[in-house]
Order: C-alpha cells, then structure tokens, then sequence
C-alpha cells in the first residue's frame, strides 16, 4: 500500500513524511495508483456537489466544485500548466525554453490560459444533467492522471540528471506501465462505458501528440510538462463528455 499512499502524497494535498525519498522505484511504483487516486479525487468532488446542490444554485455550485478540486489538489498542476505555457510561448530554442521553465515568474499569457482553462471546466460542468456528473468527474480525474504516467513512459527526461522531476519520468518501468493501463482500462469500462473507453482512446492520442511536440521541442519533457497534461486533459475530458450527454 505504500505506493498508494505516496500517489495521494503526489496528487493531493495529503502530507507525506519528511523522510519520503524520492526514486525511479517509488516514484514508479506510486504512478501505478495515479488513475484510481484521479477517480477517488473525482467521488470525492461529486460527494461534495451533491452537498452543495441542497444549497446552491447549479452555477455556484459548479465554481465552488472547483474550488474545491484546487483545495484538494493544491492547484500543484495549474501552476506547471502556467510555466509550461511560458516555456513553450516564449521560448525559441531549448536552452530558452528549459530556463523560462526554472523562472519562478509568469506572464500574463500564461495567467490567461491558466483562466480559461478553468472556465472551460465551469462551462463543461454546467451542459451535464444531475446523473451525469458522477461519471463526468470520475473520468476526469482517472484518465487525466492516466495522462501522466503515459507521457512520463514514453518520454525522456529533458533536464540533467538529479534534477527534481527526474524519478517521475524515469520510474515508470514496463510492468507499471502495463498494470496502470489495466486499472484505467477497468474505471473507465465500469464507469463510463463504450462512450468512456471512446474518450479514453482520444485522451490517449491527445497525450501522445502533446508528448512527440515537447520531444521535438525540447529532446522530452519536464516536471512541469508532465503537470500541465494533467490540466490539459481534465479539461478534454469533460469537453468531450459534453458531447455525448
């Protein structure tokens, strides 16, 4: 269960040890969980829409559900998602793009897109019927994080060995590859059906031209690259469900 536990470290705001080391093996071992951790964040949200549905009106309750997916997650990736948008904005070479990505700083671009990111979700939110949610939001979350250990698979890693966002994109070995795909595979099946798997397949491909551009870009990606495809994909998600409810 340790791996579990460290994939509600990563991906929430859960707090891990102060002695928690970070290695391709725990780091790999951890990714596995990813997709289920996303669908647990995902029931944890619904439970929390229905609450606020007893009091709100629906667009309150859509802004404040995402609110709460910020408190839940500690908005870790709408922050890789702006610096990743810097990086590749302003950026004209690797060298320029990999230190506006060390740049603790972010432009108003990047502020914009980081905005109507989370627009784009209210809106979303606010086109599904009552009994949809629950299948929406669960979705969201497992096949974003699926994302994730997708991109950090078949990626390189971009920056210098001993850098921060290395075990996460070198740890995913094979078998954790394999049972991440299962685990996905199963949610999305059990969940969402036809119709999810269908979603699943275009978030895949999604990911896979997001990774063969940052490969060209940059020689492969970065911790903030990797973050950004989590945002990136919650929002394609309940895109793509708006269109099938």
């Amino acid at each position: 269960m340790d791996g579990l536990w460290r994939a509600i470290g990563v991906l929430t705001v859960y707090p891990l040890p102060e002695t928690e080391s970070w290695t391709p093996a725990t780091v790999g071992s951890a990714m596995v969980f990813y997709p289920l951790v996303g669908a647990l964040i995902g029931i944890s949200l619904w439970m929390l829409y229905v609450m606020l549905s007893a009091l709100f009106a629906p667009p309150i309750v859509h802004v404040l559900l995402l609110a709460g997916l910020v408190l839940i997650t500690g908005g870790l990736h709408l922050n890789s998602l702006a610096h990743t948008v810097d990086g590749l904005n302003r950026g004209r070479s690797r060298e320029d793009i990999l230190q506006i990505l060390r740049d603790f700083h972010v432009s108003a671009i990047a502020i914009v897109v980081v905005v109507l990111t989370v627009l784009l979700k209210y809106v979303c939110l606010g086109q599904f019927p009552s009994d949809a949610v629950l299948p929406a939001l669960i979705l969201m979350g497992a096949l974003s994080r699926y994302a994730m250990v997708q991109l950090a698979f078949f990626s390189p890693y971009a920056l210098a060995s001993g850098s921060l966002g290395e075990p996460f994109v070198r740890g995913v070995r094979h078998e954790h590859f394999r049972t991440t795909l299962l685990i996905t595979f199963l949610l999305v099946w059990g969940v969402g059906g036809t119709r999810g798997l269908l979603v699943g397949c275009l978030v895949a491909l999604a990911t896979l031209g997001y990774q063969m551009y940052c490969v060209r870009r940059l020689g492969g990606i970065t911790s903030d690259i990797l973050g950004a495809t989590n945002e990136v994909n919650e929002s394609l998600v309940l895109l793509l469900m708006t269109m099938m409810y």
